[in-house]
């Protein structure tokens, strides 16, 4: 994991509730001015990795896409410092990386 994807983790769990990229990229640019990543980046990781993996979902798919909410999965990822990588992809090739 890269440090772009920790801190969209992280901003995503602190915040609860699904976020387009540009709603992430500007809360994470208020809070790391120039040290933020940029909207590409928060995009491109958000679409592949952090997807791929099932640590976000796009809850709302149906109706609109491009928001994006951090999973059960991704929640343990950041919280749970005792997890080995190896335990996230393979849990999400197993799960279908809901969030309750």
């Amino acid at each position: 994991m890269t440090r772009v994807d920790h801190l969209v983790l992280d901003l995503l769990d602190q915040q609860g509730i699904a976020l387009p990229p540009t709603a992430i990229t500007l809360a994470l640019e208020e809070e790391h001015g120039i040290n933020a990543p940029s909207s590409s980046q928060v995009a491109r990781r958000l679409r592949e990795d952090l997807s791929h993996h099932g640590l976000v979902k796009q809850p709302h798919e149906d109706r609109v896409q491009g928001y994006y909410l951090i999973t059960d999965l991704g929640s343990r990822y950041l919280n749970d410092s005792d997890a080995e990588p190896e335990e996230f992809i393979a849990d999400a090739n197993d799960t279908d990386g809901s969030s309750s």
